[in-house]
């Protein structure tokens, strides 16, 4: 059965409605990673933001990209990774999207969003940003680059992970995480998340070759 569809231009996209436009452009690209954002400032207080803005760089060196969006009002993870040069991302699990959710209130600049949503800050001896414990994979990573974009006054940082905290029973042999033990979210738009489950693993693709199910 033939479905309907809907075209739009780019006049078109100009002319929607302000928050259809937002919730429909922000959805666009598809499903994204969530990850919290720790960091702290040289007061040493805390910081934690949520974010579905991360993209994989690279593996060597290993490099991971966040994109942080322009705002009327200070942004204080941005300001604190400048400041002090170091940040944790955290893979955001269902049991706590709501705290982890409420993380993008703006609240003031002296409190810190782990005591408000009642996460607990957890350090390790080798960065000074602070990780969410309850996050199931932890990241670690020192700012490398930092990139204002011309188009729309984004800033996209590059940071080079320094140390990693992961359960073992994610790592399979060959290093693949198999998140869907960890029961990490993905989300679409600014407020939808959905539960992820692994569908299978395919095999290297090659000319000639049937693409196999390998795990």
């Amino acid at each position: 059965m033939k479905q309907d569809v809907i075209f739009f231009g780019s006049e078109d996209l100009k002319k929607l409605d302000k928050e259809f436009r937002r919730n429909f452009i922000n959805s666009l690209s598809g499903y994204r990673s969530v990850n919290l954002c720790g960091t702290v400032n040289k007061k040493g207080i805390t910081n934690l933001a949520i974010f579905n803005t991360v993209i994989h760089i690279g593996s060597e060196p290993p490099l991971i990209g966040m994109v942080i969006k322009p705002s009327s009002v200070p942004r204080d993870t941005l300001s604190n990774i400048i400041e002090t040069g170091y940040y944790t991302l955290n893979h955001v699990a269902e049991e706590f999207i709501f705290k982890a959710h409420q993380t993008a209130a703006r609240y003031d600049s002296n409190k810190s969003e782990f005591e408000i949503v009642k996460l607990r800050p957890f350090f390790t001896k080798t960065l000074p940003a602070p990780y969410a414990e309850e996050s199931p994979v932890k990241i670690g990573l020192r700012l490398i680059e930092q990139f204002r974009l011309k188009s729309n006054r984004s800033t996209f940082i590059v940071g080079e992970v320094i140390e990693t905290i992961i359960p073992s029973s994610l790592i399979l042999n060959d290093g693949l995480l198999n998140l869907s033990l960890a029961h990490v979210v993905a989300s679409s738009g600014i407020d939808t998340y959905y539960a992820t489950q692994k569908i299978g693993r395919l095999s290297y693709p090659s000319p000639g070759k049937d693409i196999d199910l390998i795990g």
